[in-house]
């Protein structure tokens, strides 16, 4: 009876940690703000989505900024993209990739500076991206 007490006290520690485990990691976070840095007097709108949510459009401004915050989920495969028109160009891309930007964005917002090129990750070392095809 003894040993049988505690196996079932051990399964019941781990399946704890497991379970308040994956809590913390569910609870994580990451802060994204786009900043149009198109072109002088040229208005970016864009328009924001998962698989599962919609952000909506926005209309920015030269210069002005627009952000979000997202839980990254427990499997790290958060995945929002945006469409992005300017003048005669529509053009979109994955602006939060949580493989590629949740160490990065870790304790500072993801900074975007969208420009005709493709988008700037301005948080750490400055990087930029094509367009997705």
């Amino acid at each position: 009876m003894c040993g049988s007490s505690a196996i079932h006290i051990m399964l019941s520690v781990t399946f704890i940690v497991f379970l308040f485990g994956g809590l913390c990691q569910a609870s994580r976070h990451v802060s994204v703000d786009i900043i149009n840095d198109i072109v002088p007097n040229v208005q970016l709108a864009l328009h924001c989505k998962s698989k599962d949510k919609d952000l909506g459009s926005q209309s920015l401004v030269p210069h002005q900024y627009w952000g979000f915050r997202e839980a990254i989920n427990i499997w790290e495969t958060t995945l929002f993209f945006c469409h992005f028109q300017w003048g005669s160009q529509s053009k979109w891309f994955d602006i939060l990739a949580t493989r590629r930007d949740q160490y990065i964005c870790e304790h500072h917002p993801c900074v975007w500076s969208i420009r005709p090129n493709g988008p700037c990750r301005l948080t750490g070392q400055e990087q930029c991206f094509p367009w997705n095809a």
